[in-house]
């Protein structure tokens, strides 16, 4: 930015009473984390960054070379609603303090990497629209130990009476109130993200009759779509706590209930036409929207591993459910792992929707990754035939991306060193999970 704006963007900080500037940037792993500063250091923290502890971040840096260096992006600045004083808040990209450039773990980072090299490569931009499911529940305990384990979550505060107006099972697809208690909370989730310039499509109840909603936001070229997302949920849980209510977007939180998906509806192209429109073709599809879905699906077993990285992810993606469980894609269907969208009024604006990856994912990787596998279906001139079983547990996709990587590494986007961070971080969180008693372990096995 340059100097002339960097003046005009703090006179403006200034005639609205700023007093705090709040950095906010995600961990490897996609939490969102934040450090605040008084706003009279403004013009210290645009010329010498703001240092972190990159070794307290899991997947960052060892103790011994954790420090990190922070640099607002001041094209996302936003004012928090969620702080009492005045707060302007930024993005921020991490970088390296030896060096001063950027570091290459840093998530943000990739997604504008990966766009700039679809630019060069196809001279053309990505466009997602993510649809953002989740629970919203009134009471929500666990905890664990040496000999207990136990979670109870639930759509009503406990020791309220019982819901007046029941829906039943599986029925809560856009339900109306009273049954939908939580249409005015939505309203002011909306509210909160558009006050922080993120635009929404619509809200409504979802299927799971326990409190499972959706907010779906609109086409945004890649890096403000992976901005929205990570934006998105903070604002979301943050609203929603405010309301006494708790979120989350585990993928399968409820046993035998509907899981949460982050479907992610996208194309290449601009932002008044798609080049996966082709008047001629069987579901008006061009060749490079057929390519790029080839690429999608050939490396979806690899991409499972980065766009649903947690134990609970593969609990959704059962049979029963909406939930893809092969890499195939058709026409209408909503339990493919691509659904090629049946109720397009401009076709010309063609997109598709990859079902698979669920929101524990880390946008700034999972969109990229995404797009990269497009990318190389395209390069490959890759066709959408090939099926198969989509991994069953977390170990599977850890093994899939070890296997098949190589798409990631296109132009250095993503770096052997990222990788291998990854899969060391997500097969430590396996593994915690997989050495512990289950509960269902005693029904089967405790008395026999």
């Amino acid at each position: 930015m340059k100097k002339q704006d960097v003046l005009r963007m703090k006179k403006k900080l200034e005639s609205v009473g700023t007093r705090f500037i709040d950095l906010k940037y995600p961990s490897l792993v996609g939490n969102l984390h934040h450090i605040t500063v008084p706003f009279e250091r403004f013009d210290w923290i645009l010329e010498n960054g703001v240092g972190v502890d990159g070794s307290s971040l899991p997947g960052y840096k060892l103790v011994e070379k954790g420090d990190m260096l922070l640099f607002p992006d001041l094209s996302t600045l936003f004012f928090d609603p969620f702080f009492e004083h005045k707060t302007a808040s930024f993005l921020c990209s991490i970088h390296s303090p030896d060096t001063l450039v950027p570091y290459r773990r840093d998530p943000r980072e990739i997604a504008m990497k990966t766009a700039a090299y679809l630019r060069k490569e196809l001279s053309t931009d990505a466009f997602f629209l993510s649809e953002l499911e989740f629970y919203m529940l009134g009471q929500c305990a666990y905890g664990e130990g040496p000999g207990y384990s136990y979670f109870r979550i639930g759509p009503e505060q406990a020791g309220t009476s019982e819901v007046s107006y029941p829906v039943r099972r599986k029925g809560g697809y856009h339900i109306g109130p009273p049954q939908d208690l939580h249409f005015n909370i939505r309203n002011t989730i909306i509210e909160s993200l558009s006050s922080c310039g993120i635009k929404t499509k619509y809200h409504h109840h979802e299927v799971g009759e326990k409190g499972q909603v959706e907010i779906e936001l609109v086409f945004e070229p890649l890096v403000k779509a992976t901005d929205d997302v990570f934006l998105s949920k903070y604002l979301i849980k943050c609203v929603s706590q405010k309301h006494n209510k708790w979120v989350t977007f585990m993928p399968k939180p409820f046993f035998d209930e509907p899981g949460n998906g982050l479907h992610l509806h996208q194309y290449l192209g601009s932002k008044s036409k798609s080049l996966f429109y082709a008047p001629n073709k069987e579901y008006n599809l061009s060749d490079i929207a057929l390519n790029y879905i080839g690429g999608i699906l050939r490396h979806s077993r690899a991409l499972c591993a980065i766009t649903n990285p947690s134990s609970n992810s593969y609990k959704r993606l059962i049979p029963g459910f909406e939930a893809p469980t092969y890499t195939d894609f058709a026409y209408a269907s909503r339990t493919t792992a691509i659904r090629i969208p049946g109720y397009l009024k401009n076709k010309k604006m063609l997109d598709i929707e990859y079902r698979i990856p669920d929101a524990i994912a880390n946008p700034y990787l999972a969109i990229p990754a995404v797009v990269l596998a497009g990318i190389d279906g395209i390069k490959n001139k890759t066709e959408p035939k090939q099926k198969e079983r989509l991994p069953s547990n977390m170990f599977e996709a850890i093994e899939a991306l070890k296997k098949d990587h190589g798409f990631l590494l296109q132009n250095d986007i993503f770096s052997m060193d990222l990788i291998e961070s990854w899969i060391e971080v997500k097969t430590r969180e396996f593994e915690e999970v997989h050495i512990r008693p289950h509960p269902h372990e005693f029904t089967l096995y405790f008395g026999a």
